[in-house]
């Protein structure tokens, strides 16, 4: 079987701020993938239940924090943008799990 993957289409960092952003196509397996990333950085208690359409999450934010995470997830009408704070080695970590279960493309 196939794994999923979520379609990334841009990544940027500011290591001055310890700050990465990863920006994805709108797609409604991302919380069966997010969820899976969720659990390997250890945010288990914070994986999303109730799974709205992606497309009535249009201008929302959902909030994640663990001791090594702090995370936005940002809903926009056909992108979702996921910023990322935490020291260089999470932020190493956090991109190799969203490219482990990514495909870059528009």
């Amino acid at each position: 079987m196939k794994m999923k993957t979520l379609n990334l289409i841009g990544l940027g960092n500011d290591t001055q701020i310890k700050r990465s952003f990863f920006i994805l196509k709108l797609d409604e397996s991302f919380y069966e993938i997010f969820n899976v990333i969720l659990e390997r950085i250890n945010l288990k208690d914070r994986i999303y239940e109730e799974q709205l359409p992606l497309s009535n999450r249009k201008n929302e934010i959902d909030h994640f924090k663990n001791d090594e995470f702090d995370i936005d997830v940002i809903y926009t009408d056909d992108r979702i943008i996921i910023l990322v704070r935490a020291d260089q080695s999470s932020l190493r970590k956090f991109k190799s799990l969203i490219l482990t279960y990514s495909k870059m493309g528009e």
